[in-house]
């Protein structure tokens, strides 16, 4: 079955990823609660640009969410950032090529929208070696934190040059 990514536009979408994302949060974090999604969804639905995974059928099988800062207080920096907030997507779908797949779809989205993006970035949990070891072949770390479930590690790369990666 194949998916297929879109942006979440109408308030249709937004409900449709807010139900998703409930009813799923363990996927998204063991630990994470009811009262943890709601404020995850109440922090990214504002200002953050969301991408709807479906599958075939118009099933919700994962999202993903960015934003973009123009000053970093992480690094100091005055670049515009395109900045991943948190991606999900259902077990079953969990592959080399999908990630692929929708890591250049969000790529290609954000260079679309956005053609003055400098830099990407994204935290992963510490604790995620196989993630960690996979990030760390297309993004340098540049910082660390103690996030909402554990310490997380903050990861850059700059943008055309990972587009170029991903595209090539």
């Amino acid at each position: 079955m194949a998916l297929h990514f879109r942006r979440c536009l109408t308030d249709e979408d937004r409900a449709k990823y807010v139900l998703y994302f409930i009813r799923n949060r363990a996927d998204f974090h063991s630990g994470c609660s009811l009262a943890d999604a709601l404020m995850h969804i109440l922090h990214a639905i504002h200002d953050s640009h969301i991408i709807m995974i479906e599958d075939d059928c118009g099933g919700m099988a994962g999202w993903g969410h960015y934003r973009y800062i123009t000053d970093n207080p992480e690094t100091e920096s005055k670049e515009k950032i395109a900045f991943v907030e948190s991606v999900m997507l259902e077990k079953a779908y969990r592959s080399s090529r999908q990630f692929l797949i929708g890591f250049r779809f969000l790529i290609n989205q954000i260079a679309d929208e956005s053609p003055d993006v400098d830099t990407f970035q994204f935290y992963a949990r510490e604790d995620h070696a196989y993630l960690n070891r996979l990030y760390g072949k297309f993004a340098q770390v540049i910082g660390k934190r103690e996030g909402y479930f554990g310490s997380e590690t903050l990861f850059s790369a700059k943008f055309a040059c990972l587009r170029e990666y991903l595209n090539g």
